[in-house]
């Protein structure tokens, strides 16, 4: 995939939203969008996945990704740690249908109630 891809799939994630909150969240929070590959802990010793960072809540250190494989292509769309021990893509927990789930489940969400 190519950042112009995953823009394009964010403007998509936009329409399938049904808050107009969350909508103008994510906006804030969109970064130009880079690939990063990140370990993966149910396989291989040194597995990785690319992992496309659309967004970032710097106050929590989280991230919002896209990614294809692990978990995608069910839940795509995940809540990543932006920096620190832990950068590998965590658990199911973590991983979406949507954009607007990932992001209504995040540290950003919980400051906007």
């Amino acid at each position: 995939m190519e950042a112009r891809q995953i823009s394009d799939l964010i403007e998509k994630e936009f329409g399938k939203c049904s808050d107009p909150k969350a909508i103008a969240l994510i906006r804030e929070l969109l970064v130009s969008p880079r690939c990063q590959k990140r370990p993966w802990d149910y396989g291989k010793k040194g597995d990785t996945y690319p992992c496309w960072i659309v967004a970032e809540h710097r106050a929590s250190n989280t991230a919002f990704v896209y990614c294809e494989d692990g978990f995608g292509p069910k839940c795509p769309w995940g809540l990543l740690w932006i920096s620190g021990d832990n950068l590998s893509m965590g658990m199911d927990s973590s991983w979406f249908t949507s954009l607007e789930a990932a992001v209504k489940d995040s540290f950003a969400w919980e400051e906007r109630k």
